[in-house]
């Protein structure tokens, strides 16, 4: 190949690499999601629980904290995270919430996955199918559990598995 061709080639790469990355750059910046962090306002939504009741963080957050657990039914930390916050939970709850809120699994799943744990949950299980509210909260890892004040503001926030030395970390954040 001639001298000519090879640096015509060689421009013509590199002139599509750097297109390329600022192409990605620009699709990653413009996504416009931000991670939910310790400080902010907690996002309101919605959702539909396993029992078919509908739950609105906005109407728990007026009296009580809430401990907010992304979970799926794949995920061993979960499975294992699950009956420690059953036990807190049942420890008494008149000044906090647990809500574990499902990603987009089906009622089905979920229902199975509870039947094989040792014990029944006693805490609400919200449903979010199509992961309105995890986009939302732009979780990433399972678990991710976060705490949310009377205010409304999240004070803690975890990814991966709890502890109970944590969840009750949680409890006192989101009641205080």
């Amino acid at each position: 190949m001639k001298k000519s061709t090879r640096k015509i080639v060689r421009t013509g790469t590199i002139i599509t690499i750097v297109a390329l990355l600022g192409i990605t750059l620009y699709l990653n910046l413009r996504d416009g999601s931000q991670t939910i962090n310790v400080g902010d306002e907690a996002v309101d939504f919605k959702l539909e629980t396993l029992d078919g009741e509908q739950l609105q963080l906005s109407e728990i957050t007026g009296d009580k904290g809430v401990i907010l657990n992304f979970w799926g039914t794949w995920c061993k930390p979960c499975r294992e995270e699950m009956p420690d916050m059953n036990q807190v939970y049942n420890e008494g709850h008149e000044d906090y919430e647990i809500v574990a809120v499902n990603v987009s699994e089906n009622k089905q799943q979920i229902s199975q996955f509870i039947s094989g744990l040792s014990e029944d949950l006693d805490y609400p299980i919200a449903l979010d199918p199509n992961r309105s509210v995890t986009k939302a909260y732009n979780i990433g890892p399972l678990p991710t559990t976060i705490a949310v004040n009377k205010d409304g503001v999240v004070v803690e926030k975890q990814e991966y598995q709890l502890t109970k030395e944590d969840l009750h970390k949680f409890i006192e954040s989101s009641i205080e």
